[in-house]
């Protein structure tokens, strides 16, 4: 075995402990638990009128909401996934039988891990399709199937192997992938769709054959099942082969288009749930669609989130950062390379696989002050074209041993995605956002023997804290939609308690300091202060005089 594949299952097991490392205790988001809430078959409503009664609930009886059960079976999940009609619920329903088969709340998130995993073959499964063998099979067979393109289709200097290698050695310390695969979401199964559906289509443009457009249909249906922005990578492919066919209705275009309306007609049940419930779509999503900055602060992101493909620290996002600018150079120039040393029909699905996806939400978060282009995540098609174009340049690297500045860059690049992927699994509330309160405000609770937490904050803000709390932990909710009721129900509390003010509305916390039988240590809001979320405080029942 020679150095270099030593290197690469060196960092594949690296990828696999940064994944796998503390699965366990890293904070569930509020994403994640609403999640694990709709799989199991639950609806908000339900839980609001049960629990936010101003009565005290066990954290058993809110972790409940967390455990599918035979009461809620899977039709009363596909109602709550309807309700939700921006999540498709296909990776949703394989976390549910994942859940209900390992009977662990952890089980939620191996499935994660386990479709990560399955990422890594199949990306070197795409880069064998993308970077045809030179073969004096494929040569006849590429000659024989696609006789108007023999020139285009000459095989690449660099194997697909070689790429292919290469994009799974990133993509597996890449600290991106790693905090995917952390995250009991439909991310690793939308990227895994990606590759298989990308490869499919490839080789049935190259031998034309009705299985392989068949299973092309089926895995990128099962891609718009996983997430809408799916429709991105469908639209790259589509005007990759108008391209590649030059536009003429040859007997590929044909059977790609039929194969595309079976694709349509699979989609058609949750189009259907999207257009009827396009009120409750808007109001889920409109926190996307109403962020109001400067094209300077979008740029910012933008420059930030290509670096964390390959090496992240947490750094703030900055034009000041040094390492994002080296990082970007390297993404050019790969793609330059690319260009500059592949046949059309390779960088063309590179360029068209992140062009696409990059437009579609950089457009319309300009016009429309969204903020989809900040987020990492909903950029995985891009990342994906990303990791190809380097692993190509990786490829090209070592092709040549005269390449010394080349090499040095690229195990740079390596070195800083091995530290950056086992710097993770050592932080609890990495890239967790404002979920990290939850594992903030867990120790201070744990310290109180047997809690009282009284609380109206949104229901995944409790259920994100109820994994960190000591089982004995109690509740008092309160409905935040019935402000009115809050007097009453803290004279009820029990006397001789401890209790503990979580994230009060201003509403709760001017109810509890004009309270005669409570006092705590809420003070008034700062003039720079919106809200008191993630804050506790300590309250006690007093005797009335």
């Amino acid at each position: 075995m020679n150095f270099k594949k030593l290197i690469i299952i060196g960092l594949l097991l690296i990828g696999l402990y940064a994944r796998c490392a503390n699965l366990g205790q890293k904070v569930y988001t509020v994403d994640e638990v609403r999640g694990i809430f709709r799989a199991s078959g639950y609806q908000q409503t339900e839980l609001i009128e049960n629990a936010y009664t101003g009565t005290l609930i066990t954290n058993d009886q809110l972790q409940a909401y967390q455990t599918p059960t035979a009461a809620h079976p899977v039709g009363d999940a596909m109602a709550a996934f309807a309700n939700n009609p921006e999540h498709p619920p296909l990776y949703y329903l394989l976390m549910r039988f994942s859940l209900q088969a390992f009977k662990a709340p952890v089980a939620s998130r191996w499935l994660a891990v386990v479709l990560s995993l399955l990422l890594l073959p199949a990306m070197y499964w795409l880069c064998i399709e993308l970077f045809v063998s030179k073969t004096p099979a494929s040569k006849t067979l590429l000659s024989k199937t696609l006789p108007d393109q023999k020139e285009e289709l000459i095989p690449t200097a660099i194997s697909g192997p070689a790429v292919g290698w290469s994009a799974i050695a990133l993509i597996a310390i890449s600290p991106f992938h790693v905090l995917l695969a952390q995250e009991a979401r439909q991310y690793t199964l939308w990227a895994l769709l990606l590759a298989v559906s990308s490869a499919f289509l490839l080789q049935a443009l190259r031998e034309n054959r009705w299985k392989q457009w068949l299973a092309y249909g089926v895995t990128a249906a099962l891609g718009m099942y996983s997430h809408l922005f799916f429709t991105w990578v469908l639209m790259s492919h589509g005007l990759y082969v108008l391209i590649v066919e030059k536009f003429r209705l040859s007997q590929r275009l044909l059977r790609y288009a039929l194969i595309s309306i079976g694709i349509v007609i699979t989609f058609l049940p949750w189009a259907w749930v999207i257009v009827s419930r396009a009120s409750q779509l808007k109001k889920t999503t409109r926190w996307a669609s109403t962020y109001k900055t400067s094209i300077i602060e979008r740029a910012q992101y933008w420059l930030h989130n290509i670096g964390i493909g390959f090496i992240d620290f947490e750094w703030p996002v900055s034009f000041t950062n040094p390492l994002s600018y080296i990082l970007l150079g390297a993404v050019v120039y790969s793609i330059y390379l690319l260009y500059r040393h592949t046949p059309k029909r390779v960088w063309l699905f590179v360029v068209l696989l992140m062009g696409i996806s990059a437009a579609a939400q950089i457009v319309p978060d300009i016009l429309s002050d969204g903020r989809r282009s900040l987020l990492p995540r909903y950029s995985l098609t891009v990342y994906i074209g990303i990791a190809i174009a380097v692993g190509y340049a990786m490829a090209h690297a070592f092709n040549n041993p005269n390449r010394k500045l080349q090499q040095a860059g690229v195990a740079a690049l390596l070195i800083g995605g091995v530290v950056s992927s086992l710097l993770i699994p050592q932080s609890l509330g990495w890239a967790k956002g404002s979920s990290t309160i939850a594992i903030d405000v867990s120790p201070k609770i744990n310290q109180v023997e047997q809690p009282i937490i009284i609380s109206d904050t949104e229901y995944f803000y409790m259920l994100s804290l109820s994994y960190y709390v000591d089982p004995s932990t109690r509740y008092v909710l309160l409905n935040p939609e019935q402000p009115e009721s809050y007097a009453s129900a803290l004279t009820q509390l029990p006397a001789d308690s401890n209790l503990l003010v979580y994230s009060p509305s201003n509403e709760l916390a001017d109810a509890i300091q004009s309270s005669s039988s409570l006092e705590s240590d809420i003070t008034p809001l700062e003039e720079n202060q919106s809200n008191r979320r993630g804050k506790l405080y300590q309250a006690r029942r007093v005797a009335s005089s």
